[in-house]
């Protein structure tokens, strides 16, 4: 009795309702209150003591308890657990109540608390506060309302299409669509009971007068109106943005389908989407690329003036179209037709680049191939009579144009027929194929060779006189007469060299060459004339 007067004494001094229950026959009975709490619920001690805590807390929940779920926690824990419900007490009246319960050292349970039903009556006239100074706002729709609408402004009228005579005949529920009945309309019901005053933000589709659809975005909150809890949302009609996301998520779904590689970069080239056709063909995860500029997949064939001009293009906000030579992750080189397309904002400022490529090496390498097989002998693959037509009329063109003067020498194997006659055409062919490798290693960048026909050649020396070009020609001469191509017999060549003159055309330049090559063979072959 000494240590229960002690103990009232001490929840006494609270400035809270306090109850101390114990947990009995599985319920949690009250065993003592203070004052405050004994005046707040206006019953005596005598008649609490016993009591079921629960039937003095009536939960709204009407099934699992929030605050036994609590207390459930307090029992076999030493930490305090705090609670803001709404519930009933005593006088079935529904209050808002925040509190804490905590295990004593004795296994009772302490639970203080305090009536913040005027806390949230502020917060509800706050509410009404802001909707009276948005009610008219421009694009948004207002509108109050419990199982019908009590307020609607005129732009929730124009977005839905009905008039304010028509919506009083219809509850909110019915204008959403059917899929979101269930979820929105047990929200609803949670706000007139003053269960739910968290502030929700949510996305429906509702159905107009005309019966189409529209895409809208509420933001609801629950306020007490004309003394009762109703729901309170603005509106806005986000059906173009929802539209615009639908064919964004369309696109996004084209671009990972196609079969082009597609990145997206900013203007400093870093990359900011890639889609899985890149990752394919670059040997890059999306997490490598991510972040990186472009430059990751130059291959060094392109020099710096052509990127220049790139960039140029595309910061002027032109299209550039052209074939790049990439590298990927493993260092494979990769030919790709790319197409950068700038991109611009509403206001016109240029924000990013697309680029779209398409892998093109099979048909680069088909396509040399076949400039190879159009432009080289077979046999020796050097340039072939087609291509060396070809390359004569380059060099008039930049004999005209820059004034570089260049000569031609003409190649006849010695006795070659011999060759063939004696040894087989096999043996021919490997001396066709030493000579033309003598000669090709032993020419410049700028120089060209080619086999004219049979056993004749041609190398075309720029920017050479006709006095180079003979001592170049006599240079070959000695180098293919004291190479040992087989010791069965000694190769030798006869040359005829000459130098383009003013006003030749290439008819007359290689009948000249012909002419220096026929007269060094009459004169004994093995020899160098020059006409």
């Amino acid at each position: 009795m000494k240590n229960s007067k002690k103990f009232n004494l001490s929840i006494d001094d609270i400035p809270s309702d306090v109850f101390v229950c114990r947990f009995i026959d599985g319920k949690f009975t009250i065993v003592d209150a203070n004052d405050i709490a004994l005046r707040t619920i206006d019953i005596s001690k005598k008649l609490l003591i016993g009591k079921d805590i629960l039937s003095i807390f009536q939960d709204l929940q009407g099934q699992e308890s929030e605050l036994l779920t609590i207390l459930r926690k307090a029992q076999n824990s030493s930490q305090i657990f705090t609670f803001n419900i709404p519930c009933y007490i005593h006088d079935n009246l529904c209050r808002w109540h925040k509190g804490s319960v905590k295990s004593l050292c004795n296994g009772d349970l302490i639970l203080y608390y305090k009536n913040i039903e005027r806390e949230k009556e502020l917060e509800i006239e706050e509410l009404q506060y802001q909707l009276a100074l948005i009610s008219e706002a421009p694009y948004v729709g207002i509108c109050i309302y419990d199982d019908k609408f009590l307020y609607i402004n005129q732009v929730l009228k124009d977005i839905l299409g009905y008039s304010y005579e028509e919506l009083e005949h219809l509850t909110p529920i019915d204008l959403v669509e059917v899929k979101n009945k269930e979820v929105y309309e047990k929200n609803l019901y949670d706000r007139l009971l003053g269960k739910n005053f968290e502030t929700a933000y949510v996305d429906v589709k509702l159905r107009k007068k005309d019966g189409s659809a529209i895409y809208t975005r509420l933001c609801v909150k629950t306020i007490k109106y004309r003394g009762k809890y109703r729901a309170f949302a603005s509106i806005i009609d986000i059906t173009d943005i929802v539209i615009q996301e639908q064919k964004t998520k369309r696109l996004a779904q084209a671009f990972e389908q196609t079969d082009d590689m597609l990145l997206i970069t900013d203007l400093e080239g870093k990359i900011i989407y890639v889609n899985n056709r890149v990752v394919e063909k670059m040997g890059y995860s999306k997490e490598e690329l991510l972040g990186h500029k472009t430059s990751i997949f130059k291959s060094g064939k392109h020099s710096q003036r052509f990127y220049k001009r790139l960039w140029y293009t595309i910061l002027r906000g032109q299209k550039y179209v052209n074939t790049i030579i990439n590298k990927t992750k493993r260092g494979k080189l990769i030919y790709v037709e790319s197409t950068i397309t700038p991109v611009f904002d509403k206001e016109g400022t240029l924000e990013s680049f697309v680029a779209t490529a398409k892998d093109i090496t099979y048909q680069i390498k088909t396509k040399k191939k076949l400039q190879n097989l159009a432009m080289l002998d077979s046999l020796t693959k050097v340039l072939n009579r087609y291509a060396l037509n070809k390359e004569i009329d380059r060099f008039i063109a930049m004999k005209e144009r820059y004034d570089l003067i260049f000569s031609v020498l003409m190649f006849d194997i010695d006795y070659f027929k011999k060759i063939n006659d004696t040894y087989g055409h096999y043996s021919g062919d490997v001396v066709l194929k030493n000579t033309t490798q003598l000669l090709s290693k032993n020419i410049r960048n700028v120089d060209k060779v080619g086999r004219w026909g049979g056993e004749e050649f041609i190398v075309i020396l720029h920017a050479t006189s006709q006095d180079k070009a003979i001592k170049k020609a006599e240079e070959f001469r000695k180098l293919i007469e004291n190479n040992t191509i087989d010791s069965k017999y000694k190769i030798t060549v006869s040359i005829g060299v000459t130098s383009y003159k003013q006003n030749d055309t290439k008819n007359v330049l290689l009948a000249r060459v012909d002419k220096a090559l026929y007269k060094a063979k009459e004169e004994g072959r093995n020899r160098v004339v020059a006409l």
